[in-house]
């Protein structure tokens, strides 16, 4: 082997190869490593604008993400809202119906007790009639000469065993039946 080297060294023309096809051979590495390094670069450059386009639509989908959870959020807020009115709605609803039938009762109470008024001041006012009529029937008794006190008495008695049959006496001591008309006037048969 050293033999070959020092002929190999000794020849002007192979080291002139040598260095030609070793000048070759580190311009085919300059060529080799200048398109690796712009190969390296523009695939770099390929990521990263795949990275960023990537990252974009990402940053797009979690956007569209958060503002589809918002309005979820809000709607579903919305839901409880309009259950809480609709509960308010009918406890209200529930209040007003028993409110007016309050108030129907309180109306036919009102109207009860309208018709008692109106009755006694009709029997009032039938009270003072009859109060009216009985003086002068004293008075005119008491002309004729007839003793009112035990004629009363008498009629009392009479009047009490009446009412226990359920009859009312006429002056003349025959049995009436005593009814109102539609006036609230009384009537007798």
């Amino acid at each position: 082997m050293g033999a070959e080297l020092t002929h190999f060294h000794s020849n002007p023309l192979s080291l002139q190869l040598v260095a030609s096809e070793y000048s070759k051979l580190q311009g085919a590495i300059d060529d080799l490593g200048t398109s690796i390094g712009s190969t390296l670069s523009r695939q770099k450059q390929d990521l990263e604008r795949a990275y960023s386009s990537e990252i974009s639509k990402v940053q797009a989908e979690i956007e569209i993400l958060t503002n589809d959870k918002s309005r979820l959020e809000e709607s579903i807020m919305t839901n409880e809202r309009a259950c809480q009115l609709q509960i308010e709605r009918d406890w209200y609803k529930k209040e007003a119906l028993h409110l007016d039938e309050v108030l129907e009762k309180m109306k036919v109470r009102q109207r009860e007790i309208f018709e008692s008024e109106h009755d006694r001041e009709w029997m009032k006012r039938q009270m003072r009639k009859l109060a009216k009529k009985n003086a002068i029937l004293e008075r005119k008794l008491k002309e004729v000469g007839i003793d009112v006190s035990s004629l009363l008495a008498r009629e009392l008695a009479d009047a009490e065993n009446d009412e226990s049959r359920g009859e009312d006496m006429d002056s003349a001591g025959k049995s009436v039946s005593v009814s109102a008309d539609s006036k609230g006037d009384a009537k007798t048969e």
